[in-house]
């Protein structure tokens, strides 16, 4: 078992090696530009604007995690438990147990 580790870790370690030399190699070779007021201002559709503090509004993110959530396990539930015919009633319900929390959760964020 360790033979096959250690021809693991010898590709490895060349690889990145490999990798670290071109790195080296293409950042010599790279022709250098000056850093100008130009280049390093902000850009934006070519106006000079103040830079701002970004505010993120984290609550939506949240609500839209929350759905996504409820979305992919009913997803799941209904393809796995949808191919024995016998079992029915239970992705129905749990269907409508998550259409019931997404109604209260749309009634919560427009509140």
């Amino acid at each position: 078992m360790l033979e096959g580790l250690t021809g693991f870790t010898i590709i490895l370690v060349v690889a990145v090696a490999v990798a670290l030399i071109i790195m080296v190699i293409g950042n010599d070779l790279a022709p250098k530009s000056p850093d100008t007021p130009g280049k390093l201002a902000p850009y934006a559709c070519g106006e000079d604007i103040p830079p701002t503090k970004v505010r993120v509004n984290v609550e939506n993110f949240f609500i839209y995690a929350v759905y996504f959530m409820i979305f992919d396990v009913l997803g799941f539930v209904l393809a796995t438990t949808l191919a024995r015919p016998a079992n029915v009633m239970l992705p129905l319900a749990y269907a409508a147990a998550s259409l019931v929390s997404i109604a209260i959760l749309t009634a919560k964020w427009r509140t």
